[in-house]
């Protein structure tokens, strides 16, 4: 009996497909890529109404790509190949100008528009709640003049502008920063050369353009201090570019004690309670980057004695991390959440602590590809 090379090649390929598909059902979940620098989807759990709105495919399809057996070593290697070649992109990163790593810039994704949907039947819900909305550029938008010449990446200000322009119509506040920004860039570090967030600096800027926009007093006097002067972030991970100069870690603490007003959090996935934003025992983790608050928590709550009859809800990714102790001293209670990672009832935590109002804070990449704020605000 013959067999055609068309019939091997297909037999070869159910075969191998077979040997990868049993390593990802037999082996044990990853949940963390040290080479990445970023959590991994573990496996989704099934339920009709998951099946029923894609919430099921959407999760096992990340789940099949983040747990690929051997995928950071095929990552690591393809990050070597391209260093080797002399590229001036690895895995999505780009080697720029004065030392910068910088992602390249991501386009909304397949299921965008179902966000878009679930933010204004959110709104439509809520319309007694004051909701913001604070869409961070990235360093390849703020900083297009370090990018190689030959670059030419998408347009992130059109898709940051349609989306502010929609959200807008519902009674969404926008919370544009990149006026802002462009006008500090040259005088602030705004970005980490080696890691996707903003800096301290950067947050600090962004936190005082938004106390305006929230009908806040900023809050004046605190000092920046260095605590990592060798912080290798996400981007050196994910590259394998190594760019000569390390990126300090900078907190910051008020001047004057006496006008600042201490917070107590509380950590609702380990139960700990604490009265310190800086975790700075994580210096010494290769994602130092979680020194502000630990890694990203699902659900936790920050109570203060700040005279405010104003409670928020923060909706966020990792970039609002290092602005939050600027905005506990506004608010008598915030509940911060993290779509990625919550799956309770958000309509609950509006009620339950009497939240009047929402602030969504993310980063333009993460946001315009990540599909769990939908699933989240669809049950709110």
């Amino acid at each position: 009996m013959k067999f055609s090379t068309e019939k091997i090649t297909a037999i070869i390929f159910i075969l191998v497909l077979g040997i990868f598909l049993f390593g990802i059902l037999l082996s044990d979940n990853r949940k963390f890529s040290e080479s990445e620098n970023r959590v991994l989807q573990g496996k989704p759990s099934f339920s009709v109404s998951k099946y029923i709105d894609g919430r099921f495919e959407r999760k096992t399809e990340d789940y099949v790509n983040d747990q690929f057996p051997f995928r950071d070593l095929f990552v690591g290697l393809k990050s070597v190949a391209d260093v080797l070649a002399g590229k001036l992109e690895a895995n999505g990163v780009y080697r720029c100008k004065d030392n910068y790593l910088m992602d390249e810039i991501s386009a909304p994704g397949k299921y965008f528009a179902n966000t878009e949907n679930a933010l204004n039947f959110f709104k439509r819900k809520h319309k007694h709640l004051a909701t913001y909305f604070l869409l961070a550029p990235n360093a390849a938008n703020v900083y297009q003049d370090k990018l190689p010449n030959t670059v030419r990446l998408k347009d992130q200000n059109r898709y940051i502008d349609e989306f502010y322009k929609k959200i807008a119509r519902s009674g969404y506040k926008c919370i544009d920063i990149r006026r802002k920004f462009a006008a500090e860039k040259d005088n602030v570090q705004l970005y980490y050369r080696t890691d996707h967030h903003w800096t301290s600096d950067g947050a600090y800027i962004a936190y005082k353009y938004a106390a305006k926009a929230m009908g806040f007093t900023e809050i004046p006097g605190y000092d920046g201090y260095v605590v990592k002067k060798d912080f290798k972030g996400t981007l050196y991970s994910k590259s394998g570019f190594v760019n000569g100069l390390d990126d300090k870690i900078k907190i910051f603490l008020p001047e004057n004690k006496k006008n600042h007003i201490d917070s107590v959090i509380y950590y609702a996935d380990t139960k700990k309670k604490t009265t310190n934003f800086y975790q700075l025992k994580n210096l010494k983790k290769k994602d130092a980057y979680t020194v502000f608050g630990g890694s990203n928590h699902p659900l936790y709550t920050i109570q203060t004695p700040c005279d405010s009859k104003r409670n928020l809800l923060l909706i966020k990714d990792s970039y609002a991390n290092s602005m939050i102790p600027f905005l506990s001293q506004h608010y008598k209670r915030i509940v911060v959440v993290d779509p990625r990672y919550f799956y309770d009832s958000v309509k609950d935590l509006i009620t339950s602590n009497g939240i009047t109002d929402v602030l969504f804070l993310y980063n333009a990449n993460t946001f315009f590809l990540d599909n769990s704020l939908e699933m989240m605000l669809r049950d709110s």
